[in-house]
């Protein structure tokens, strides 16, 4: 047998060449088998066993350790006739293992390969803890065996552990999105037991306080792919070791952080409408870590962030396998974008821009309540009949603006006005009855033009600067006596009118200070009277309108009109008092003093025909428009004479709310938030009314 298959042989040859002796070449075969101890036997033997010192020609060496982190070269008896040598090879406990056959016979030890080679061993001594034998060897290649005595002690190997620094997330493609992790398999000289993986969650996961869930007795597995685990932000992994002679190793923690757990996107089949109804399909996903499908709607793409941009849950569905989802109530939105998310149970979602996967379509479907604008600038009700009068920015790809006839009740659009308004104006257009039927009055470059109010054909332009000189119209009305009162930004006027003639009558001067934009408004007040105010003044001014039509001055009163461009300010007549939006406050209009303030609604818009209702909500026009705002669709009402305030739930969020004709409460609401009716999200139409219902 060779010296290299055998580990005593390399060992004793170390030392040998250490020493400075003489060869001894009188041991004959007769002397290597005397001594044998035939009392031991194969049970003594058992179990694993180290050289500790060798015997040459009567002096004993020291047999030393070659890499301190590995311990010492060991052999091991085993019960199955198989003996193991374990040889270190290097700092790092890399080993050599030879395997052999092994039998005992009258104190001598018989080892052989497959080869049917052999060499003896004679056992000269033996105890619980250490044994001895002798051995034959050529020390000096002088072609004559040495005898050479083996000093072993019972010894418990240093195993190194180099099964879990292998431990790692599993880098195979398909194991990408899955919480998967890898090693390299237990190859040591012990008796593998079992794999164990622990978990752990939190910002402060450890071992300490880890959770053991899946354990292993086959050597041969080295994945595991945790498809339950915790639904934590960050969790923690740990791999441990065991043999037979207890825990091997230990772990670093692998981290994984379930944030970048990537969800895959599913196809989205194109939407089909049906009568009211939007009919929905996708594909199933395979996600191993599915919670839910969730189908959302927008007033955006899925891909662009926009100033106004809403997105909102249509439906949630926790069952893979249910891929399909009719959309009974669709959302008040012109041509809302569908987007589709798979949800995993991490929080995480699919993204959109996935190529060749389509996640998202434009549904071209608008509710036969939503108005055909995208925004809307003025606002005119006919307190007569279920009509009200917009002008905005219509529907559709193209800018332009134009009068609109709605009737609230049939949901139909009844007449667009045959003449779009040119010129921009922050003077609000009116329905007025002053002799010559229903007229829409709509202020043009100082000029006002005069619609038919059922047609919406235009008639013919009013010029107040023809007979009166310049006239820069800031706002204008009709007063029960029968006189046409424009205001500019120095005087109040008052006309007669023909037809489409203007007859100036008087012309009174307002305030010495001049104010330099169009936010003067004159209300015409019961008892002939007519009150002026501007947004910059603290006071308004009275006049008394003669029956001849002439204005006298009567009194500088303490009455703010606090409204500017959006025209906050609202006359009853009923009630007789003028209320200011923007500051919750009534002026009566017979004594020109504060009449009452209100808390709520914080934000109002309209009054019962009566004046003994206010009604408004509580969205402040200034919060930001974000899916997340506190906007909510609710209506409030302010009882004057009870001073209660009641809410009712809204199908949009309103906007502008009034009485009608037959005592209906009606709100101008948008079926997605806007600060105001002013605002264009993304060019599209939300706008609709509904009736609220009050108690």
């Amino acid at each position: 047998m060779s010296k290299v298959s055998f580990v005593l042989g390399f060992l004793l040859l170390v030392f040998v060449f250490s020493c400075d002796k003489d060869d001894d070449n009188s041991n004959g075969t007769l002397a290597f088998y005397n001594g044998a101890l035939t009392s031991v036997t194969q049970n003594d033997l058992l179990g694993t066993w180290a050289i500790f010192n060798i015997e040459y020609e009567n002096d004993i060496f020291d047999v030393p350790i070659n890499y301190s982190d590995c311990g010492r070269d060991f052999l091991v008896f085993s019960e199955n006739a198989v003996y193991t040598e374990y040889l270190f090879l290097g700092s790092d406990c890399s080993y050599e293992v030879n395997t052999l056959s092994w039998e005992l016979n009258n104190g001598v030890i018989t080892l052989s390969n497959q080869f049917q080679q052999s060499e003896d061993l004679v056992v000269t001594s033996f105890s619980n803890d250490q044994f001895s034998f002798k051995g034959r060897l050529d020390i000096d290649d002088d072609g004559v065996l040495d005898i050479v005595t083996f000093y072993l002690q019972r010894y418990i190997p240093i195993e190194i552990d180099t099964v879990t620094p292998t431990f790692i997330r599993n880098q195979d493609e398909a194991f990408e999105n899955l919480i998967s992790f890898t090693w390299q398999p237990y190859n040591g000289f012990n008796q593998f037991d079992r794999y164990e993986i622990y978990r752990s969650f939190g910002d402060n996961c450890s071992i300490a306080n880890a959770q053991l869930i899946y354990t292993s007795s086959n050597i041969e597995v080295t994945e595991f792919t945790d498809l339950n685990p915790d639904t934590e932000q960050y969790l923690c992994y740990y791999l441990r070791v065991y043999t037979d002679q207890g825990l091997l190793g230990e772990s670093f923690v692998q981290s994984v952080w379930t944030d970048n757990i990537y969800v895959e996107a599913v196809n989205l089949q194109q939407p089909q409408v049906v009568g009211t109804s939007i009919e929905f399909n996708w594909a199933q996903s395979t996600d191993p870590y599915f919670s839910h499908y969730e189908l959302v709607y927008s007033n955006y793409d899925a891909n662009i962030t926009g100033s106004g941009k809403q997105v909102y849950t249509a439906v949630s569905i926790d069952d893979p396998e249910n891929t399909s989802f009719t959309e009974e109530n669709p959302p008040y939105l012109e041509n809302p974008y569908y987007i589709l998310y798979v949800h995993n149970i991490f929080g995480n979602k699919s993204p959109t821009g996935v190529a060749n996967v389509t996640t998202y379509w434009q549904v071209p479907f608008m509710r036969d309540e939503i108005i055909g604008f995208q925004d809307i600038d003025f606002i005119a009700v006919d307190y007569e009949e279920p009509v009200v009068y917009f002008y905005g920015r219509e529907s559709g790809s193209g800018f332009s603006k134009n009068i609109h006839r709605y009737n609230y009740l049939t949901k139909q659009t009844e007449a667009v006005a045959n003449l779009e308004p040119q010129s921009s104006t922050a003077v609000p257009m009116k329905l007025i009855d002053s002799g010559f039927g229903k007229e829409l009055i709509f202020e043009q470059a100082n000029e006002l033009f005069v619609y038919n109010a059922v047609t919406l054909e235009y008639k013919y332009t009013l010029n107040p600067s023809a007979g009166a000189g310049f006239i820069s119209i800031n706002d204008f009305t009709f007063s029960d006596n029968g006189y046409w009162i424009l205001v500019d930004n120095d005087d109040v006027y008052t006309f007669t009118r023909d037809n489409m003639n203007f007859d100036l009558i008087d012309v009174q001067p307002h305030f010495p200070n001049h104010q330099g934009n169009y936010y003067y408004q004159v209300f015409s007040l019961n008892n002939d009277k007519l009150l002026v105010g501007h947004n910059n003044e603290n006071n308004s001014y009275v006049y008394n309108l003669e029956t001849d039509g002439s204005l006298v001055f009567e009194a500088i009163v303490p009455i703010p009109i606090l409204d500017g461009w959006n025209h906050k300010t609202e006359y009853s007549a009923s009630g007789d008092f003028i209320i200011n939006y923007l500051e919750n406050r009534l002026y009566s209009t017979q004594t020109f003093s504060l009449l009452e303030s209100f808390g709520e609604p914080f934000f109002s818009s309209g009054l019962s025909i009566d004046g003994n209702r206010i009604f408004g909500t509580n969205n402040d026009p200034d919060w930001q428009v974000t899916t997340e705002s506190n906007h909510i669709k609710e209506a409030i009402v302010y009882n004057r004479t009870t001073q209660q305030v009641s809410t009712s739930i809204t199908i949009g969020y309103p906007h502008v709310i009034f009485e009608n004709y037959n005592g209906d409460i009606i709100s101008i609401s948008s079926g997605l938030k806007k600060e105001d009716l002013e605002q264009n999200i993304n060019n599209t139409a939300d706008i609709f009314l509904e009736v609220v219902p009050f108690n």
